[in-house]
């Protein structure tokens, strides 16, 4: 009954993003893969989004996670199949980049952090440890789409060559452009992203300057601290 972005929980979503699956019945049993390149058939149910088969990283009954085909862009009709019979149609549409930062990371007690870092200590951008002018930054995210060189859906990226993100984003920072100096895929993992961005010097300071991420109409925006 819902496809939203694993990341954040957004609506929008893109080719080669990892996506969550909502509904009833969706397996008989809870299964998380381990395997590379990620299978398509997990806990016995599969996924197809226009006949094209998903990698499942979980299946369990009220949730699935994958991730969408790098083929299928546009409208797209998926379909679920499981020992108890095949699903409903379910319609949505598969947007060219529907970036999001992840929120998986930890810092001390607090979770669901988003996942930006400081190249220089590598950690968490937090209220304790806030950005800088002059900061290199690393963005985790998904959602950003097709890559130069292509990869096969449910297969980890390469490290030789990198696989570029084709839609380069444009990110923000209180309004003022970063500097991006790569936008693609992780090596060696599946649907995700990082981009490489560097903060100009004259950067607006506050403890809630809006870092936002431009790919076409689409725009992903949350709050960061920034100080001198």
């Amino acid at each position: 009954n819902n496809v939203v972005n694993l990341a954040d929980g957004s609506p929008a979503v893109a080719p080669g993003g990892l996506i969550s699956v909502f509904g009833s019945n969706l397996s008989s049993v809870t299964a998380t893969n381990k395997e590379l390149p990620v299978p398509t058939t997990l806990g016995e149910a599969c996924l197809t989004v226009n006949g094209v088969l998903a990698p499942l990283f979980l299946a369990s009954p009220g949730q699935i996670n994958a991730q969408l085909p790098f083929e299928v862009s546009g409208s797209a009709a998926m379909i679920l199949r499981a020992p108890g019979g095949t699903s409903n149609t379910f319609n949505f549409t598969v947007l060219p980049s529907a970036p999001a930062v992840f929120r998986t990371g930890t810092a001390g007690p607090d979770t669901g952090i988003p996942t930006i870092f400081r190249a220089v200590n590598n950690e968490l951008v937090t209220l304790s440890n806030p950005v800088h002018p002059e900061d290199y930054l690393t963005i985790f995210v998904t959602g950003l789409g097709g890559t130069s060189p292509a990869v096969k859906t449910g297969h980890p990226a390469p490290s030789d060559p990198l696989a570029v993100a084709q839609i380069v984003p444009t990110i923000t920072l209180g309004g003022m452009e970063l500097g991006i100096q790569f936008a693609g895929l992780v090596p060696g993992q599946v649907g995700v992203y990082q981009i490489n961005a560097f903060v100009p010097a004259t950067v607006p300071r506050g403890m809630f300057v809006p870092l936002s991420i431009v790919l076409g109409k689409e725009v992903f925006s949350l709050n960061v601290r920034v100080v001198k």
